[in-house]
């Protein structure tokens, strides 16, 4: 099944042919369904809480948490592409026509894109997809009230604009302030000043990123450290890691064969959140977040 290109190809990626194999048996085989004994409740599994027991706890942790290393870890290599799917499916259909609303109304996912629009001033991109638009000549005003979707869309999600499906959900705006929006990255800045700093105000955030991403997420990260540092007075220290290849699945095609690409090499795609595992098990602290 594998040439000798395939074998070095593995191989790169600390796997061996014994375990695409035992992957592509599982494709083939199905997957065990696990063996559930009982559900997790309150006395079996679970530990519950009064509220004076509660507030007992954190006083216990803000005692002493000066005692241990801490650190806060973020899986950021998430692409935000499934945050869009019904965006996606409706920019396709409308390509150049525009949608009856009844349809729109009738369709439960275009119904989803329906109160998207209807509440688009809210999200916190908003004043930035607008400034965009109306740099390339739009009025999104104008545009929503007569039914070019097709174009906000266009400016929100590919190259033309904020390329919000090619990034990670990390980079996107995601909560509105007064005085300004923030990155789904800047929000973990903000947590690990607040819970992850020891006794000399110093915060540790990990986040691990795709390879394509890196870049970007440090650039964003160089742009709006120094006002979370000032503003909650600590030193945010970051490191940055990456997804094993050891933990990479072969793709096949519908025959449950390796899928190749265009030039002969193997696809493969990464685990899940599941293979982060190591990277976790990576850490040197005595408290993960």
């Amino acid at each position: 099944m594998f040439t000798e290109k395939d074998t070095i190809q593995i191989q790169s990626k600390g796997l061996t042919k014994e375990d695409i194999e035992k992957q592509i048996a599982f494709f083939k085989k199905g997957f065990p369904y696990i063996k559930l004994v009982a559900p997790a409740t309150p006395g079996n599994g679970l530990n519950t809480y009064t509220e004076s027991e509660i507030n007992e706890l954190v006083r216990y942790f803000e005692d002493h948490r000066n005692n241990y290393s801490i650190i806060k870890f973020v899986p950021a290599s998430g692409a935000a592409s499934r945050m869009f799917k019904h965006l996606f499916e409706f920019r396709e259909k409308f390509t150049d026509t525009k949608p009856d609303p009844a349809e729109i109304e009738q369709n439960k996912s275009y119904n989803d894109v329906h109160q998207f629009f209807k509440n688009l001033k809210l999200f916190a991109f908003y004043d930035e997809l607008k400034a965009i638009l109306e740099n390339k000549g739009y009025s999104i005003d104008n545009l929503l009230n007569s039914g070019d979707h097709h174009i906000i869309l266009d400016y929100l999600l590919s190259e033309k604009g904020l390329n919000y499906a090619n990034l990670p959900k990390g980079l996107l705006a995601f909560h509105s302030y007064e005085q300004n929006s923030r990155l789904g990255v800047e929000e973990h800045l903000v947590e690990s000043a607040v819970y992850a700093t020891d006794s000399q105000n110093k915060s540790y955030l990990h986040l691990t990123v795709s390879p394509e991403h890196i870049e970007k997420f440090k650039e964003a990260i160089s742009n709006r450290q120094k006002i979370y540092e000032e503003l909650f007075n600590v030193t945010i220290y970051i490191n940055y890691s990456q997804q094993k290849p050891s933990t990479d699945i072969i793709a096949v095609d519908l025959d449950n064969k390796p899928f190749r690409l265009e030039n002969g090499n193997l696809l493969f795609r990464p685990g899940g959140h599941g293979a982060l595992i190591e990277n976790l098990n990576d850490l040197d602290a005595e408290i993960v977040f």
